[in-house]
């Protein structure tokens, strides 16, 4: 656990772009929201194309995989009320990629949706907080005695290891 925290404070204290971060932070939502299947690979594999901080990208995934526990049954609810379209329902059941990336399933139909309508605004959002949090956090909180007494501590040793 204070591994995984000090890597969280690497990669906000480090030199890492801000939408690295952001962008990290969205995928790792968008994967983490859907059922494990071929369209999680294919994220997968899109995030190790792309240059996000990985880091990040493991701990939202993970944070979000166990929040999908709660809010998988309203999420398909949901999807199932809204999705009740003829045509959209002859379209998923007679295209063989949306059979294959299981998104007849209504759990997945509305992740999928979920991530893609959630992605951008998610990773704009961590973008300005990362350069709120290294404009107006880093620069005080390195300054209180609390600080410097964790300076001490394990956890910052672990920190300075990582670097």
């Amino acid at each position: 656990m204070l591994t995984m925290l000090a890597k969280i404070l690497k990669v906000l204290n480090s030199q890492v772009s801000p939408w690295q971060i952001g962008w990290a932070i969205a995928l790792g939502l968008f994967v983490g929201i859907l059922p494990f299947g071929l369209l999680t690979l294919l994220l997968v594999l899109l995030v190790c194309l792309l240059t996000v901080n990985l880091s990040t990208f493991i701990v939202t995934w993970g944070l979000t995989e166990g929040l999908m526990l709660l809010f998988a049954e309203p999420l398909e609810q949901l999807t199932w009320q809204y999705a009740q379209n003829d045509a959209l329902l002859r379209f998923l059941a007679n295209n063989e990629t949306a059979q294959l990336l299981h998104l007849h399933h209504t759990l997945t139909l509305g992740a999928f949706i979920l991530g893609v309508v959630l992605a951008f605004p998610i990773a704009w959002c961590s973008k300005i907080l990362v350069l709120q949090y290294r404009s107006r956090i880093m620069s005080n909180v390195e300054k209180w005695k609390v600080t410097q007494m964790l300076k001490a501590s394990k956890l910052f040793s672990l920190y300075e290891k990582l670097n």
